[in-house]
């Protein structure tokens, strides 16, 4: 067990359920209520950190001191098949806590009684070694314990609460249980429930960074900050799906010096997690178990059509099981739009099958993170020395090594890239801005994402007050003008890529003349081959309802003496007569649908129009 200062310097995330799990024990102590909690989460997930620092606090609060005694139980309490059994656990643990009690020496004489008679003196005792102060119990995997009580042991343990009212309870447990969540279980209702949720990518980068300052690594902290250090995180984020212990072990990557004690604690944790996950595997029926195996291979969620089709099963059958599953904790659902997919809860269940699976090979998660940690250089310079060998196992080197060389794609990146999908369309500026950071850091190209970002901000009500921000503007002006002078696309986007583009840079007009200007020359320039486009996108870029605004008529003329200014005299020629037709054109079809006016016009023209034309109709008729 780490010393507690050090678990405090590495608390993440979890300050405010801690800090309200604290105020609930402390005002069940001053007035004599009962709140009782219940940490939920998956192994790994940070419970016995939180359970420790709950400790600490407590025994540096003078007047938790003084109104309770605390007993911390061990995380196993095997063997307790009764309350009197589980009361006299309580008292050898007060007794090895509280010394001055004598307890000891109270409980002797137990063994010389019956099973009746102890009961009863076991009870006295514990209620007698309380006096006025109320007893907390910390204790770990409630769902164990209440399998070895069973339904008697339970019901005699909520009795002696309710009857003398002097004991809070502050439990965990990897999932909710039937103990507490049926209606007719003895502590239904009981428990004040903390579902505790995966770190998030900050979170991530916090701890790690936590950690590198408890080392006294200062260019590790530094480093760790940096984009690039930042997308080598967001890519073992992908890998571990926020599970703490993962992460704590990590970090030991961190550094080459680590590194000849890693695998061998890695392995002794997962050697005794394995028996957890194997007895969990035996409750399920045949048909769950390939399930669960399913998707320990498949590394991510898989939505139904796939995995039933992989396990040989009806899209039925396989809806019902994934449903119990879930129930059961052992999948999650993410839903995306009609389609559902599912994944394991735990990553630790899926490393210790795989673990099994390989029979004395590399770990996978190992060989991932050296691959996504290092560099090429960095893993052939540490290859070409003798000395790695008598830190690390050779084979991790070399099959990281292999995957690099042989790999056409980047997890670095493949990460960066997701998260920056997704925060288009749901994040934050900043968050965007700095996910494009991270993928230039490591070699990705985030100019799509730019003229995207741009296209969002310029075009979203809720957001262009933004680029009232002088900095801010001058930053999203200068990276979408980059991006925009960058990209390739094909005649078949280029209508809807010149509409974004005017309309965008009429808005950022309307809002900063002085970044819609600076804007202007680049998307002139973007736009220099595609003149009968650039009419059609004018047209859907300003709706009729729009000509009043005053200032995007303003830049549509600097756009358009810019567009026509850019050519030489022959192209510009070109250049008005193309529009004229088109505006023509339009005007006719406009006041006579039957007109044939297109048919004067070049093939390209008068598909433009008529592609246009066709949308406006859809935009305009009724749903």
């Amino acid at each position: 067990m780490m010393a507690p200062e050090t678990l405090e310097a590495m608390l993440v995330q979890r300050e405010p359920v801690l800090a309200r799990c604290l105020d609930n024990v402390m005002d069940s102590l001053r007035t004599g209520s009962s709140h009782h909690t219940l940490f939920v989460g998956p192994r790994g997930i940070g419970k016995t950190h939180l359970i420790s620092l709950l400790h600490h606090r407590l025994t540096q609060t003078p007047e938790a001191q003084d109104k309770a005694l605390i007993a911390w139980m061990r995380e196993e309490e095997w063997g307790v098949t009764s309350f009197f059994e589980l009361v006299l656990r309580i008292l050898r643990t007060l007794d090895a806590s509280y010394p001055e009690l004598e307890i000891e020496a109270r409980t002797t004489p137990l063994y010389e009684l019956s099973l009746k008679e102890a009961e009863k003196l076991a009870e006295s005792i514990l209620l007698d070694v309380l006096g006025t102060k109320r007893l907390l119990v910390l204790l770990e995997n409630l769902d164990d314990l209440f399998d070895q009580l069973g339904d008697q042991g339970q019901k005699a343990w909520r009795a002696f609460i309710q009857n003398h009212n002097n004991m809070v309870l502050v439990c965990t447990t990897p999932s909710l249980f039937a103990g507490v969540s049926l209606h007719k279980s003895a502590f239904y209702g009981f428990f004040d429930i903390e579902p505790l949720k995966e770190l998030g990518f900050e979170d991530v980068v916090n701890l790690l960074g936590k950690i590198a300052v408890e080392r006294g690594d200062e260019s590790l902290a530094a480093f760790i900050e940096t984009p690039e250090g930042r997308a080598r995180i967001r890519a073992v984020h992908h890998l571990a799906e926020g599970n703490p212990r993962i992460y704590i072990i990590f970090a030991q990557f961190l550094s080459k010096e680590a590194l000849d004690e890693l695998v061998p604690a890695f392995m002794h944790t997962l050697d005794e997690l394995t028996p957890y996950y194997q007895a969990r595997m035996k409750e399920l029926s045949g048909q769950q178990r390939k399930i669960v195996e399913y998707l320990v291979n498949y590394r991510g969620a898989a939505p139904v059509k796939l995995i039933a089709k992989s396990c040989f099963i009806t899209h039925q059958t396989c809806s019902s099981q994934l449903k119990q599953l879930k129930d059961k904790r052992y999948v999650r659902s993410i839903e995306q739009g009609r389609e559902s997919y599912y994944e394991l809860c735990e990553p630790l269940m899926r490393l210790c099958m795989e673990v099994k699976k390989q029979r004395g090979g590399p770990v996978n998660l190992f060989v991932e993170i050296l691959r996504i940690w290092y560099t090429e250089d960095e893993l052939q310079a540490w290859l070409s020395h003798s000395e790695p060998f008598r830190r690390i196992d050779v084979r991790y080197i070399e099959k990281a090594l292999s995957l690099v060389r042989e790999s056409n794609t980047d997890p670095k990146v493949q990460a960066t890239e997701k998260d920056l999908l997704a925060a288009i369309a749901h994040g934050s500026i900043e968050e965007i801005i700095g996910l494009m950071d991270e993928l230039d850091a490591i070699g990705g190209d985030a100019t799509l994402a730019r003229v995207e970002l741009g296209i969002r901000v310029l075009q979203s009500a809720n957001e262009s007050e933004l680029l009232t921000d002088e900095n801010l503007a001058h930053k999203l002006t200068t990276s979408f003008g980059h991006a925009i002078s960058k990209i390739k696309f094909n005649k078949r986007h280029a209508v809807a890529f010149a509409a974004a583009l005017i309309a965008c840079g009429s808005k950022l007009y309307s809002i900063n003349p002085k970044e819609g200007k600076r804007l202007l020359p680049l998307v002139v320039e973007a736009l220099a081959a595609y003149r009968a486009h650039v009419f059609a996108g004018l047209l859907l870029a300003f709706p009729e309802e729009d000509d009043s605004q005053a200032r995007k008529l303003e830049w549509m003329e600097y756009f358009f003496k810019a567009y026509i200014g850019r050519n030489n005299s022959r192209q510009t020629k070109k250049t008005l007569g193309a529009f004229s037709r088109m505006f023509d054109a339009y005007e006719l079809l406009n006041k006579d649908p039957n007109s044939k006016a297109l048919l004067a016009l070049p093939s390209e023209e008068r598909r433009l129009i008529e592609k246009f034309l066709f949308r406006k109709a859809e935009v305009d008729s009724p749903p």
